[in-house]
């Protein structure tokens, strides 16, 4: 198959969540219907449960949060289960947090280090996990923290209460997650700043706020990359303005430096198939997700993929599912202690799992377009977005699901 042609990006999940968390703090008016990835609908069932009211399409926030034997399903969204029970652990109360299988085998060990901070106790580090107890303070220090989603979670929570610290004595991981959240509510008229691992926490206005969920850079990539690869070009509308920060849309600028074209012009991201003058190193410290979508690319470049640890405790391992699926297509790889390089050599037919990994679908999906491939449960991709496959076939993409 050849990529090409015009389609509208799929909406981010990461900001989604973010926007509806944040009914909890003020009243808002969606401009469109809440996206249907599986991730999306836990939250949305979620904030129901603390409280929040639904009149049409506005959310109407609660005039307390409920917290006091409340049972709350994740399914397979870590995301979700981190921020909740962060919040759970800023506010207090008596909750229980479970998930889907996936989500009971990964762990949750940055709860006990925020549990030690707040004194709002936790039942373990594996789903279903209980959280109960009052806070002590609106103050939290953490030592380290292994995921940027318990940071959101803390950040929710203080605002909730009217304000707090967080102070983080090492550099947090995904820290573009962490500036996403702080942007999406100081965009909605919250108080909330970052500066030098501290973060201070203020409150928000009253003032209701009408939002719309705009599309995902790192989603959408691979509908970019499957162009590169198969020598299309592809235009990705809905998009929203890069921010200043290195984060998931700094793949717009990481395409181009290396030599393929790729633009963003107003709200549309165009990308296409060029010669590529050099081979590319990267860090994913700050925005692991990236490495499944520039994986690919080690396909017809030299790519070597730095700070990968964080990639162990994903939907799956990744640095495996990485090896396996690029070995797999025919290319060579060679995995060090916290990096993993990527060489080219003839690409051919596979046919892989996903390993319960909707972002391992995703990569698969974008070399098996140059000679044929077939993926095994490959609805797993509902957990970020369930019309994946059927975009491609607008952009010229030959599949068939069964």
């Amino acid at each position: 198959s050849i990529i090409s042609g015009e389609i509208d990006s799929p909406k981010s999940k990461s900001i989604a969540i973010r926007i509806l968390f944040s009914s909890l703090l003020k009243d808002i008016t969606l401009k469109e219907n809440v996206p249907t990835s599986l991730d999306v609908i836990y939250t949305y069932d979620s904030i129901i449960k603390l409280g929040v009211r639904v009149d049409d399409k506005r959310l109407i926030k609660p005039n307390r949060i409920n917290l006091l034997n409340n049972k709350f399903y994740a399914g397979g969204s870590a995301t979700l289960a981190r921020i909740l029970s962060s919040i759970a652990l800023t506010i207090g109360g008596d909750i229980i947090i479970d998930g889907n299988e996936t989500l009971r085998n990964r762990p949750f060990d940055g709860l006990e280090k925020i549990s030690n901070s707040t004194g709002v106790k936790i039942s373990g580090t594996k789903l279903p996990i209980r959280i109960y107890g009052k806070p002590k303070s609106n103050e939290i220090f953490l030592s380290e923290i292994e995921s940027s989603q318990y940071v959101t979670g803390l950040i929710y929570g203080l605002l909730a209460k009217g304000g707090g610290e967080i102070i983080i004595d090492k550099n947090p991981p995904s820290l573009y997650y962490i500036l996403l959240t702080i942007d999406t509510l100081n965009n909605i008229g919250c108080n909330v700043s970052y500066n030098d691992n501290i973060i201070n926490v203020g409150k928000c206005n009253e003032k209701e706020i009408s939002l719309s969920f705009p599309g995902d850079y790192l989603l959408s990539s691979f509908y970019g990359i499957s162009s590169i690869l198969t020598g299309g070009e592809i235009k990705i509308k809905g998009l929203y303005s890069p921010p200043n920060y290195f984060g998931d849309h700094s793949i717009v600028n990481i395409l181009s430096e290396i030599g393929f074209k790729s633009i963003v012009s107003g709200t549309t991201w165009i990308v296409s198939n060029s010669n590529p003058i050099k081979n590319l190193y990267v860090d994913i410290e700050e925005t692991p997700d990236i490495a499944m979508s520039l994986a690919p690319l080690g396909m017809i470049i030299n790519l070597n993929i730095n700070n990968i640890k964080i990639l162990k405790i994903k939907e799956s391992n990744r640095i495996e599912s990485i090896k396996n699926i690029i070995e797999g297509f025919g290319g060579r790889v060679r995995i060090n202690d916290n990096s993993i390089e990527l060489y080219p050599n003839v690409i051919r037919y596979a046919e892989t799992d996903c390993f319960n990994d909707h972002r391992v679908a995703m990569m698969a999906s974008t070399i098996a377009f140059i000679k044929g491939g077939k993926i095994r449960n490959a609805e797993c991709v509902n957990k970020s977005d369930p019309d994946y496959w059927h975009r491609y076939y607008n952009v010229g993409g030959r599949l068939k699901v069964e």
